[in-house]
């Protein structure tokens, strides 16, 4: 899988010593809240049980910084002492789940979406319900989506990331509005033999080529991404988004196996290829660039549509054995406030999930972050049910046989589809 797809869940974490807010005894799960207030902003008062301590996990680095400095804002409004401690939100999930009932775990923790199915489905995370309908219209859609399971809210999302189109203003001084304008100008662009190209990207992974695919209206799995039996990777419309992304070897006449994350970040800070498709961890690789780039929502396909992009969300979760449920839901909620979560952006640089934020000044001034909510607009979360496991690798294979061999779409895809039907099956 592509550094992106692990990024989703990006942050890495120590281990645990210690007791935690959880305690150590063996506690059963905290039960969900049975009342159910009005109120635009919360769906129930949350005041922090009396004697409340919370411990969270969260990735090293500015994610943790910006995590402490929550931290004691809020012990400061609420009494509350919160230790915030460093453990990897790609492992979070899988260390609860022996952390969670021997009552070690933390309250709050941070986890990428795409583990949320597991969560749900251990019996880690409680509903977030601290929420009330004007928070979750605030919320990008694909944030919402992706933070639920099964029509129930979980998460409270701190970041959203996706990937848009970096172009080399030097060779195009003007962002391309379509993918045929990348076409036209690859023709007289395009030098093989000294490495220039006009667009490149990871062919091979399904997490950018998706792009295609569900820009045409293709998808991996129905009822937005929580239907397993329904696998849309060899619809018609995935089909033919399979066609025109077939149709680009013309403009990048290289096989998958020479075209890699270091190969497409190398030959753009060079100056050689004019366009690449990244996320926004991409803007630290280019400091040294001796040129000026600009960042743009991915251009419009044949079609007149948008590309489709993968989208990943940061978010905290409600560990649900946790002593402390309404003192951590309230942290949860607290931390991902629009005030919070725009200096959290200060901090990390990372895309704010909310709606009310798009128009700060803060991310307004920021040359690179417009392109990325713009295109975070035309994105759908990757799937997170367990299925979506059995996905990657029969994804991957299709999309290089119809790259490297020119093999048929309509039959690779199928081919993948029947692959994933019966891991699905071994895998139960």
């Amino acid at each position: 899988m592509s550094k992106r797809l692990f990024s989703a869940g990006i942050v890495v974490l120590l281990s645990v010593t210690g007791l935690t807010g959880c305690g150590n005894d063996q506690p059963s799960p905290s039960a969900q809240p049975q009342e159910q207030g009005g109120g635009n902003s919360q769906q129930k008062e949350l005041k922090p049980e009396s004697g409340a301590k919370l411990v969270v996990w969260e990735s090293k680095g500015p994610e943790l910084d910006y995590l402490k400095t929550v931290a004691a804002s809020f012990e400061k409004e609420y009494g509350v002492s919160v230790k915030v401690e460093p453990v990897p939100a790609i492992d979070t999930v899988k260390k609860l789940t022996t952390d969670g009932p021997a009552g070690i775990g933390a309250d709050v923790f941070s986890a990428p979406h795409d583990q949320l199915g597991n969560a749900v489905m251990t019996g880690l995370v409680l509903e977030n319900d601290a929420f009330g309908e004007e928070d979750k219209k605030q919320l990008l859609p694909s944030a919402l989506e992706g933070v639920s399971y099964s029509g129930a809210l979980y998460g409270y999302p701190t970041a959203i990331d996706t990937y848009a189109l970096f172009y080399n203003k030097k060779a195009m001084p003007q962002a391309p509005k379509t993918y045929e304008e990348i076409v036209k100008f690859a023709e007289t662009y395009n030098d093989p033999a000294n490495k220039k190209f006009a667009l490149m990207w990871d062919v091979g992974q399904l997490y950018q080529s998706y792009s295609f695919l569900a820009g045409y209206g293709g998808y991996v799995f129905g009822g937005k991404g929580t239907d397993p039996n329904d696998i849309g990777l060899n619809s018609p419309q995935a089909v033919e988004g399979a066609k025109y992304l077939q149709s680009l070897k013309k403009i990048l006449p290289l096989n998958i196996h020479d075209i890699n994350d270091n190969i497409i970040t190398g030959f753009f800070q060079e100056g050689k290829t004019a366009s690449v498709i990244n996320g926004s961890w991409l803007i630290s690789s280019l400091s040294k660039a001796n040129f000026e780039f600009g960042v743009a929502p991915l251009p419009l396909l044949p079609n007149g549509e948008h590309p489709v992009s993968f989208s990943g969300i940061r978010a905290l979760y409600v560990n649900s054995y946790t002593k402390y449920p309404d003192a951590a839901k309230l942290f949860a909620s607290y931390a991902t406030s629009k005030d919070h979560l725009i200096e959290r952006f200060k901090m990390t640089a990372q895309l704010p999930p909310r709606q009310d934020v798009m128009a700060d000044p803060v991310l307004t001034s920021d040359p690179y972050a417009p392109a990325f909510l713009e295109q975070a607009k035309h994105s759908v979360p990757m799937p997170s049910i367990p299925e979506m496991g059995n996905v990657w690798v029969p994804a991957g294979t299709a999309i290089s046989s119809l790259w490297n061999e020119n093999q048929d779409p309509a039959a690779v895809l199928t081919k993948a589809v029947e692959q994933i039907k019966t891991a699905m099956k071994t895998t139960k």
